[in-house]
């Protein structure tokens, strides 16, 4: 005896047969084939499971408190803090008398809420590397240890140093010379910063140093607006 498929029984089940198809295969069940009875019984099952299951709705009550409990463990978001540049020595007017150095080191302090981020950039002599120095600081409290933070130097995606804050906050990483370096940080209370090094390597050392404005900086990384002005 020939059998019909499962797939047919669900078209059967689901009653999109043509006439003559459905004709024929209920002339297949009143021979009394148990096989296809059974699947028959199987798919018209999970047809009535299906309907029921679309016209179901949860108690209000239920959802109310599936409602509050997502909102007991979800953490609002924190707006992050604008990232302010504080202190460039490049910016800084030089002394009567002193003339400029193109190997002079560059001091740069920011200020991300209460924490301040001393940097400070050495260009080494003789070579085509550049070490940067720095120590992450809670302002509203400096007697405050802050534990060790992951610091990255990148130069687009690529991460070209890294390397750990120290018991003081402190750091320190090395890379070659190159534009478009940027310090990457998380601070302890979990804001990311993403801060542009301000072409400290080779204007640096031909005394061409491109210097921007605070406010065109922000925490993670964003620029809020694009700028420069040349340092005479």
């Amino acid at each position: 005896m020939a059998h019909f498929t499962l797939e047919e029984w669900l078209d059967f089940a689901r009653n999109t047969l043509k006439a003559k198809d459905k004709e024929e295969m209920q002339g297949h069940l009143d021979t009394g084939c148990k096989r296809c009875t059974d699947a028959l019984k199987l798919w018209t099952q999970v047809r009535n499971v299906t309907s029921r299951e679309g016209a179901y709705q949860p108690p209000a009550e239920t959802v109310r408190t599936a409602k509050a409990m997502f909102g007991i463990h979800t953490k609002p978001r924190r707006k992050a803090p604008i990232l302010d540049l504080l202190f460039d020595s490049a910016l800084a007017p030089s002394m009567a008398g002193v003339r400029s150095t193109a190997t002079i080191a560059r001091q740069l302090l920011y200020a991300a809420g209460a924490y301040r981020i001393d940097l400070r950039m050495e260009p080494q002599v003789d070579t085509d590397r550049v070490s940067v120095l720095g120590q992450i600081l809670n302002s509203a409290d400096p007697t405050r240890m802050i534990e060790p933070l992951p610091i990255t130097l990148v130069q687009k995606r690529k991460i070209v140093s890294s390397s750990r804050t120290g018991t003081f906050g402190e750091f320190q990483l090395e890379c070659k010379l190159s534009d478009r370096l940027r310090l990457k940080l998380r601070l302890p209370d979990g804001v990311g910063v993403e801060i542009p090094l301000l072409e400290p390597s080779k204007a640096a050392l031909t005394g061409e140093v491109e210097a921007h404005d605070s406010k065109y900086f922000n925490v993670n990384g964003a620029d809020r607006r694009q700028g420069t002005r040349k340092k005479v």
